[in-house]
């Protein structure tokens, strides 16, 4: 605006106040676009910026979690696994087989079978095989923590088996229900609690003009429970060497009921021998049980024997 000179200070004063005025009610719409356009963009930056830090987070967080999954998932795989190896059952421990004479025209074979798990029993088969002669298949178990023998017996043979060896096969393992045994050693030696009195091997008892072997044993079933067929097998060492293997079955064999026992040896027995006898029995097998006798139906021939 060019000053007039013609015009007084005061009013050239108004004037330019006045022009100042209009001039600033004409830029009042840019800069209400330009703040609106600050605004947005201030907006637009802090959500970019909101966006950038929380996907940030997330995925490098979920990387962390998957990180921090797998590393525990890794630790409990190895704790599983570590577990599992102290629970499963370990390998049966299986002897070599042997034979021995049974009868001048039959043998018999054995070995040992040892369980190292202390809950843990075992039901199986086992097979021994011999040079000419067909494989001959039984049925065995072992108790937790115990060894026992698994043997063959009166196997006709022209001659002395050669290459004789076993095999253990179809095994099934269980584990001891602790509901039933809380302690599985204090519950098998009740089961198990029988007193074999007097076990004595004699060489020279004559039988029809044949002169055999045997041992002769008391039992004593101080267990409270009767057993439908008891075997016991009985071992005959000789300077701590197996001369002769045999079993002795007894049927019905009640709780508190005391028995005599016999075994006879008709091979080529020593003139001296120890004796062992150990009862072989399935005690988790619930079918080994006789029922109390209050509870068994009585056979009418009993009643009329008596």
């Amino acid at each position: 605006m060019v000053e007039n000179p013609l015009v007084s200070p005061e009013l050239q004063a108004i004037e330019r106040e006045h022009a100042r005025g209009i001039r600033m009610i004409e830029a009042r719409p840019f800069f209400r676009r330009l703040g609106f356009a600050f605004l947005i963009v201030t907006e637009a930056l802090m959500g970019i910026f909101l966006v950038v830090v929380v996907v940030g987070y997330l995925i490098s967080g979920s990387f962390d979690d998957v990180r921090m999954a797998g590393a525990t998932f890794g630790s409990n795989l190895a704790n599983f696994q570590a577990i599992a190896s102290e629970s499963d059952a370990k390998q049966l421990a299986l002897g070599s087989a042997k034979v021995l004479q049974g009868t001048p025209t039959s043998f018999d074979f054995y070995t040992t079978v040892k369980n190292p798990n202390t809950d843990w029993y075992a039901t199986f088969t086992y097979t021994f095989t011999a040079k000419g002669i067909d494989p001959i298949v039984q049925k065995g178990s072992v108790m937790p923590g115990d060894t026992t023998y698994l043997f063959a017996l009166g196997i006709d043979a022209e001659e002395r088996p050669s290459s004789v060896s076993v095999a253990v096969e179809d095994i099934l393992w269980t584990r001891v229900d602790r509901h039933v045994a809380p302690d599985v050693q204090a519950w098998l030696a009740k089961h198990n609690d029988f007193t074999i009195s007097t076990p004595e091997y004699t060489p020279d008892i004559h039988l029809g003009g044949t002169k055999i072997g045997r041992t002769s044993f008391i039992v004593t079933n101080s267990t409270p429970y009767s057993y439908w067929a008891a075997q016991f097998i009985v071992v005959l060492e000789r300077a701590g060497a197996v001369v002769g293997i045999s079993r002795a079955t007894m049927t019905e064999l009640e709780a508190g009921e005391v028995r005599d026992a016999e075994v006879r040896w008709y091979g080529n027995e020593p003139t001296s021998a120890t004796v062992t006898v150990v009862p072989t029995i399935n005690y988790f097998d619930s079918s080994s049980y006789m029922p109390p006798r209050g509870t068994r139906e009585e056979d009418i021939r009993d009643s009329l024997r008596s």
